[in-house]
């Protein structure tokens, strides 16, 4: 497939993923308790965010003018941002939720013992590697304080593992007591089924 039809694939389904998010939230009763922040601000940064900053990194590769393309490479930066600031909240928010169950019983909190939550861990370090090797490409330019033009495989290996692993952890969750108390079985395996689908739909993209 050419780049602009990869582009017109992404223009259907980041909406897409806007849905899963907002779905997300809706099924953690999102703002009702601390932990309704986890899946509804990771849902944020993986589902509505990242396909939208990998849209625009798409379409900046449709044109030769370097100032669309430099503003478009903007875009997708300043977008993987905010998803990783979202990502970061959500994280946030299921370590205090931990903390504070585990002190209201006296207890020690235990973190990532759980499959999704090592798998979370996994994910976590992909995504903040591929963000860090972004911004030291981005203001390590030999004439320029900031470039954006630069390209870098491990980058976007990094970012397409990163986007692999959020998907497992998702449906990890899913298939656990969280998805079998708040979707039934039925929805269990509807939901997986979608977010196999979903992720593979946007990794073919950035292939």
């Amino acid at each position: 497939p050419t780049s602009s039809a990869m582009s017109a694939s992404l223009a259907t389904l980041a909406p897409a993923g806007s849905l899963l998010a907002a779905f997300f939230a809706r099924s953690s009763k999102f703002p009702s308790s601390l932990f309704s922040w986890h899946p509804t601000l990771l849902g944020l940064g993986w589902l509505a965010l990242t396909p939208y900053a990998i849209k625009y990194l798409r379409e900046s590769k449709e044109t030769t003018d370097v100032k669309e393309k430099t503003a478009k490479v903007q875009t997708h930066g300043i977008l993987n941002g905010l998803a990783y600031a979202a990502i970061a909240g959500g994280l946030y928010a299921i370590w205090k939720n931990k903390e504070n169950n585990a002190a209201a019983k006296k207890l020690v909190a235990m973190h990532l013992v759980s499959l999704h939550g090592k798998l979370g861990a996994l994910t976590t370090v992909l995504g903040t590697s591929s963000l860090l090797l972004a911004a030291y490409r981005t203001t390590s330019h030999k004439t320029q304080s900031l470039y954006y033009l630069w390209r870098d495989k491990l980058h976007r290996y990094l970012g397409i593992a990163a986007y692999i692993m959020s998907g497992m952890t998702m449906v990890s969750i899913v298939n656990a007591p969280w998805g079998k108390h708040n979707l039934g079985a039925t929805g269990q395996k509807v939901l997986s089924a979608i977010l196999v689908l979903y992720h593979a739909a946007v990794v073919r993209v950035c292939l």
